[in-house]
């Protein structure tokens, strides 16, 4: 097993991918990109079906939020939990990789947001978001707020606080 099957083993329950001649082709003619990258670039040419590169930036977010040196926040302020990685998907990866494992392959397109990330516990999460959490989440990205004030549903934010995707120091 090589070490890109080894980063991407989902891979390998979707597809019947010859690791080696991948392997030598996205090193020889695609290292400046990330493996996910590649993959995406390999389904606008038509070579590969879009729900592989889907399945690669998922593991790879993965690996990023379990791995993530990011510092939490230690003073006064309302934050956005900085191992926080968001993923625009039009495939239900989480779902297709679950039901992999119980034997059954199958493809569920389905466009979401989801968001993975690490509490201050050093759980990972994975949460799909909605519209009014995005927005909510959003007056958080450029940093942190000092007040309530961008809050216009307070049992919301409470529920991404209680989660940890919110971070509140006083």
């Amino acid at each position: 097993m090589n070490s890109l099957q080894k980063m991407f083993p989902s891979l390998t329950l979707f597809s019947d991918l010859n690791w080696e001649a991948v392997t030598e082709e996205y090193e020889r003619d695609y290292i400046d990109l990330s493996f996910p990258e590649y993959l995406q670039q390999k389904t606008l040419d038509g070579d590969c079906p879009p729900y592989l590169f889907e399945l690669a930036f998922y593991e790879l977010a993965l690996f990023d939020a379990k791995t993530s040196i990011e510092p939490f926040p230690h003073q006064a302020g309302i934050y956005l939990n900085p191992t926080a990685l968001f993923l625009s998907l039009e495939f239900d990866v989480s779902k297709m990789l679950e039901q992999a494992l119980a034997g059954e392959i199958e493809i569920i397109e389905r466009p979401h947001v989801l968001c993975l990330f690490r509490d201050t516990h050093n759980k990972l999460h994975t949460m799909e978001l909605d519209e009014d959490a995005l927005e909510l989440l959003q007056f958080l990205e450029d940093g942190p707020q000092s007040t309530r004030e961008f809050v216009q549903n307070e049992s919301q934010f409470e529920f991404l606080k209680k989660k940890g995707l919110i971070i509140e120091i006083s």
